[in-house]
């Protein structure tokens, strides 16, 4: 218990239910709480990280849903005995969940540029005309210093954006440095995205991509090539570059329920 003693430290426009989920999440993958024991009262976690029992209860949920707890009728919540490789089980940045592996992984941008035409790739990925302008986002991610993923996002510019709502038109056209649009998008909107997927190859760098990764070009990488819709819309599309330090990850999708509003 005393590994998740202690006041929740918030972020800007991190749902506590996050913060809360991250505190277990970290706690059982570090081993300090072992496969199969027994969790506290939602009173009890609520009291030892000063949060209430709604929030402690919505982040159980989704613990449960990624498949690190589970409910044992008549005792309560356990840790998972066999735990599921850290991945993208739900729609989330990639900053979230390599940060349960790497707890000092930081976010640094290197490019945010509004491009006036589209490669036929991201036309399509998103749902637009080549002569469309698109936004094109780009971050490393690093653990220790040392660069372990790279993040591509491209996401739709001008009047395609305007029709997503200001919302989603202010984190793009103004991005948290310290965040992928994506980590941006599901810590201020919430569960608004509808479905999405991802397409898994391996591959190699190429120079400008090594370069930003400090890994030859001929070095082979995992790309993962992720869309997202906002309903029935694209809105996102990403390539994510991962160094094998990276770590096995597993992919599968689920999609919330929408609560944006223009």
């Amino acid at each position: 218990m005393s590994v998740l003693q202690g006041s929740i430290t918030t972020r800007p426009g991190v749902p506590l239910r996050v913060e809360v989920y991250d505190r277990i999440a970290g706690a059982i993958r570090s081993g300090a709480l072992p496969p199969e024991s027994l969790l506290p009262s939602e009173s009890e976690l609520g009291d030892a990280m000063e949060v209430s029992r709604t929030v402690v209860r919505e982040a159980l949920l989704l613990l449960e849903e990624d498949g690190l707890l589970r409910s044992r009728r008549g005792i309560g919540r356990v840790v998972s005995g066999d735990l599921p490789a850290v991945g993208f089980e739900r729609l989330r940045p990639l900053e979230e969940i390599l940060g349960l592996r790497f707890p000092d992984l930081s976010v640094r941008r290197t490019e945010v540029t509004l491009q006036q035409e589209s490669a036929s790739f991201i036309a399509e990925g998103l749902g637009i005309t080549p002569r469309s302008s698109t936004w094109f986002i780009e971050s490393v991610l690093a653990a220790s210093g040392e660069p372990i993923a790279l993040v591509q996002e491209h996401l739709p510019g001008g009047r395609d954006l305007q029709t997503f709502g200001t919302p989603v038109q202010r984190l793009v056209e103004n991005p948290d440095p310290d965040r992928t649009i994506l980590g941006s998008l599901a810590a201020e909107l919430g569960p608004a995205f509808g479905g999405g997927g991802s397409e898994v190859t391996v591959g190699t760098p190429g120079v400008v991509r090594a370069k930003l990764l400090r890994i030859r070009p001929s070095s082979p990488v995992l790309i993962v090539t992720q869309t997202i819709h906002l309903g029935s819309r694209p809105l996102y599309l990403s390539k994510v570059i991962l160094r094998p330090e990276a770590g096995p990850l597993e992919i599968g999708h689920s999609g919330g329920r929408s609560r944006l509003s223009p």
